[in-house]
Order: structure tokens, then C-alpha cells, then sequence
């Protein structure tokens, strides 16, 4: 080993010790700074001697062994590993002259705990009370969208992607002023019908998009339609790569977080996976009644779903094979017993939940949902029943008039024959994940911000909400670490994204970005 090269180079070797040492080793080798001329050692007797390598400047930094002569090793050893920190803060590091603040956000610790917080699928991220005060001056945008009521919109920072029902999909960028700019544009149509499987770029929807999603990566775009189509896009340049089908519509799709995994909610009462890489299926989930309408998804192989009118709740063990089922169907005998073991009367007027529509996962034991009759609903994978209840969150559709409500001439005949106001639907929900924050949606010309109790997570409180006139078909969104921001798009039409059933609403087709300091 006398040529090998590393050997040969007398700044690499170990420097040992010429003394000879009867008694027990009480010394580690020494520690080389980034001055090649200085060093530490933690070598120490009853006599000092054994000391000698730290150098007369070095000493003089430390203190005097006369001074700490009484600490012990442990002692010793923290004092010069604090005096060997402020020596690093004190030098100049490269040509930039970083700061000790910017070397401790370059490290790896605060990713690598970032990282096993997400891995144990626990909320770590409070954005509560830095948002609150930003909801009054809150900066936004707002962008009309040329096409028939968007159904869908999903974020991929600087690119959003918007589809709608006149079976266009666009992609978007977003300028120095936060401000979507359209790039490119694909459109569908009856031309269609036939799906081309010699030349899959020549393919596309031939009925309405009702969902769209992005990959973590920002490599492939996936649509979903009324036609039973899952579409895969290039995101790049919006040109299809594989049509994959389905025996029903295509209601809501969601990736896994990090992954290729897809989870799509279909009609046909069935939820299916995918892997997007491979353009293949991989599974088929069995077990809701109803339409499936909403999906949502995290980190770990699992996700949740929601039934509409069959109003339950399914959390769904992928890997497992199994399914947690929660029932919903909020009534009024329900909140008879409840607000009787309470003794608390509630000024809200009861109004039965019809459906659950859409869900959403705030970690990976945790998940609200939203109904048709205004409630939103928080849910543990460890309580069958709701944990909280925030009945009619978006407020009452305004009172009939007489005429409006009876063909009686009469006016006070007529008076007696409206109906009590109804609830705004519950239309979006949407999280930064793993947060203690979350946005909802409806048609009622707001969108509105929730805090979890942070202490527990078993109720939820509102910070304030924000005017974005029409139909809030749905909300996506972007964190910026290295900016400290969190964007929101919040996708509006003049109807609901499933049907009609709403009438007119007074609104445009535009995207709505918010951008919150965090």
C-alpha cells in the first residue's frame, strides 16, 4: 500500500502520537478545522501535557486549561464543539458570503423532517394564523376562460389546465403577475366517436370532460369524460397518448401524491387505479351504491371516495385489499339526540342531507366532506361517526317571493305556500396537504377558509372568506417552499359541473388565483 496515492499525500495522513503512553487511553483523534494549520484535540490528563495540540492562538479562543481544569470530558468536548460552530459562522464560506441563516435553509435536516412527518401521514404544516390576517388584502386574479362552463381545473406549477364541457382542454401559464396565460389548446368533438388505435395522437373526447389531473412530475396531464374516456396528454404539447376506457363516465380522477398512480371514480359504481407510466389498469374497487362522485388521495396507497346518495364514505386499503365504511345521511332524528345529550339549541334550521358530493383528505387519518344540504363534515379513520358537523357552512338561498312560490292572486294565500329557504350546495373542497387549513365552494358567490383545532382535530372553525362570483366547480392548487406561498385556482362557471339542476347563476367562466404568504 507504500503507492498508493492517498497514502502519498502527507496533508491526508493521520497524525499519531510520538509519546508513549503506559497508562489507559483517555484521548479520540483529533479534529481538523478548515485552517490546516490549526487543530483540536481532546486529549487531557491530571497534568495538562497531553493538550499540546491545540496551537497558542487556539488556546487563546478556547480559554485556558487553567480555567476549565475541574469540567469533565463530556464538558469539555461541547465546549469546543460550540467554539468550532461560531468559528464556521464566523468565516466567509465561498465567494457568495452566505450567512448562517442561508446555510441552515440549504440543509438537508428540514427536508429530511419534512419527509418522515409526510411518511407518518400526520398534519405538521400550520398555516392558520398567517393566513388569517391576510383574507382582508389578500392578492388575487381573476381570467375569463372562453369556452362553456369549465368543469375542472389542476395545477402543476407555473402551468394550470382547465376543461370543460364543450370538450376543450387548455393549458395555461402563469406570468411575473401571478396571471394565467393561455398557451395551447386542444379540442374535442363528435369527429371522435372512434377511438384510433393505430395512431393514438389522433384521439380525443367525443362528449363532455367532467375532471382533469396533473402528475407530480408534470410530465403527463389525464382527462376524464361523460364518453367513458381516461385520456392521457403529453403535458408538454397536449398531444394524446393513450385512450384507456371505461364501462361508465368518468366523475372525478386523483393522483397519488409522488407517484403514477391514478384513482379514478366512475359511474358505473366503481373506482378504478392505474398506473399511467405503464398505461395499464391495475384495479377495480367494488362497494359503493350510487354514482361516485368526488375522490381524493394522499401519499400511502389509499384513498377516499364518496357515494352521492347513497351517502357513505369509503376509505379504501389499497394494498390491504379491505374498506373502511362511514355513513353519513345527517337527519333530523340524528340532530334531535344529539342536541339533546348536549342541552344546546342550535339557531340554524335543519335541513336533511340528500348526498354527499365531494371529499377531501386533510392527512391520512384525517378527511372532510361536503353535502347538499350545506354541511361539511369532518371524519377520523378511527370514529365511524363524524367528528364535527358545520351545518349549512355557505349560508341560505334567498326567500321566495309570494309570485314566485304560488299562482294563488291572493297575496297572503300565496304567502303561506313558500317554502323555507334552502342551503347552498357544497361544491369544492379543497387542502394544502397535510395542513391545518382548507377552502370550500359553492355557488353562493364566495369561497371560505377553515382552521382545524390544532390541539386535537376534532372540529374546525371558519377565518373568513373571499368574494369569487358563479359556481366554484373546483379548486386546485400549488405551494411555492422557496417563494413561501400557496397558490389557489378556484375554477367558476354559470353551472354545476354534473348538471343543470342549479339554474342560473350569476357568474363568469374564469379562474381565480389566490396567492396567501406563508
Amino acid at each position: 500500500m507504500a503507492g498508493d496515492p492517498f497514502l502519498s499525500d502527507p496533508s491526508k495522513k493521520r497524525k499519531r502520537s510520538t509519546r508513549a503512553s503506559t497508562g489507559p487511553k483517555k484521548a479520540r483523534a483529533p479534529v481538523r478545522l478548515n485552517d490546516p494549520d490549526s487543530e483540536i484535540s481532546s486529549n487531557s490528563d491530571d497534568s495538562g501535557d497531553e493538550g499540546s495540540a491545540v496551537g497558542e492562538g487556539d488556546e487563546r479562543e478556547l480559554d485556558s486549561d487553567e480555567e476549565f481544569q475541574h469540567e469533565n470530558e463530556a464538558d469539555k468536548r461541547r465546549r469546543i464543539a460550540k467554539q468550532y460552530l461560531e468559528n464556521l459562522k464566523s468565516q466567509d464560506i465561498g465567494d457568495d458570503d452566505f450567512d448562517a441563516e442561508d446555510l441552515d435553509r440549504d440543509l438537508l435536516a428540514t427536508r429530511l423532517q419534512q419527509d418522515a412527518a409526510e411518511g407518518k401521514g400526520n398534519v405538521y404544516r400550520f398555516y392558520g394564523q398567517k393566513i388569517s390576517g391576510q383574507l382582508l388584502d389578500l392578492q388575487r386574479t381573476h381570467v375569463r376562460v372562453g369556452c362553456k362552463n369549465l368543469t375542472g381545473v389542476a395545477a402543476n406549477f407555473p402551468y394550470i389546465y382547465t376543461v370543460s364541457k364543450d370538450i376543450e382542454l387548455i393549458k395555461w401559464k402563469l406570468n411575473s403577475n401571478n396571471k394565467p396565460q393561455r398557451v395551447k389548446h386542444s379540442r374535442g368533438g363528435l369527429r371522435y366517436s372512434k377511438i384510433n388505435t393505430s395512431t393514438p395522437s389522433l384521439n380525443h373526447h367525443n362528449d363532455e370532460i367532467s375532471c382533469v389531473a396533473c402528475s407530480g412530475d408534470g410530465r403527463f396531464v389525464v382527462t376524464g369524460g361523460l364518453d367513458g374516456r381516461l385520456i392521457i396528454w403529453s403535458a408538454e404539447n397536449l398531444t394524446c397518448l393513450k385512450v384507456l376506457e371505461t364501462r361508465g363516465a368518468v366523475n372525478a380522477i386523483t393522483f397519488r401524491r409522488g407517484t403514477d398512480q391514478l384513482y379514478a371514480a366512475c359511474a358505473d359504481l366503481r373506482i378504478r387505479t392505474f398506473s399511467i407510466n405503464q398505461y395499464a389498469q391495475l384495479e377495480i374497487l367494488y362497494g359503493h351504491q350510487d354514482n361516485i362522485t368526488d375522490i381524493s388521495a394522499l401519499a400511502k396507497e389509499a384513498c377516499v371516495s364518496v357515494g352521492s346518495r347513497d351517502k357513505s364514505v369509503m376509505y379504501w386499503k389499497i394494498a390491504e385489499e379491505s374498506r373502511l365504511t362511514f355513513r353519513g345521511g345527517d337527519s333530523e332524528k340524528k340532530s334531535f339526540k344529539k342536541n339533546a345529550a348536549s342541552a344546546e339549541v342550535s339557531d340554524v334550521p335543519f335541513h336533511s342531507e340528500g348526498s354527499i358530493d365531494v371529499v377531501l383528505m386533510i392527512d391520512e387519518s384525517h378527511f372532510v366532506t361536503g353535502s347538499d344540504n350545506g354541511n361539511i363534515s369532518l371524519w377520523s379513520r378511527s370514529k365511524k361517526k363524524a367528528l364535527f358537523t358545520q351545518r349549512v357552512a355557505h349560508g341560505l338561498l334567498p326567500q321566495f317571493t309570494p309570485a314566485q312560490a304560488s299562482a294563488e292572486t291572493e297575496e297572503s294565500k300565496a304567502a303561506r305556500q313558500i317554502p323555507p329557504a334552502q342551503p347552498y350546495w357544497i361544491t369544492s373542497l379543497y387542502a394544502v396537504p397535510f395542513s391545518d387549513i382548507f377552502i370550500s365552494g359553492s355557488y353562493d358567490g364566495q369561497v371560505r377558509v377553515w382552521q382545524l383545532e390544532r390541539e386535537n382535530f376534532r372540529s374546525f372553525n371558519l377565518l373568513g372568506s373571499l368574494s369569487v362570483k358563479g359556481c366554484v366547480v373546483k379548486i386546485s392548487g400549488a405551494e411555492l417552499t422557496d417563494d413561501k406561498k400557496i397558490m389557489v385556482f378556484v375554477a367558476t362557471a354559470k353551472e354545476h359541473r354534473l348538471g343543470r339542476w342549479l339554474g342560473k347563476i350569476e357568474g363568469r367562466n374564469a379562474i381565480t388565483t389566490l396567492v396567501f404568504n406563508i
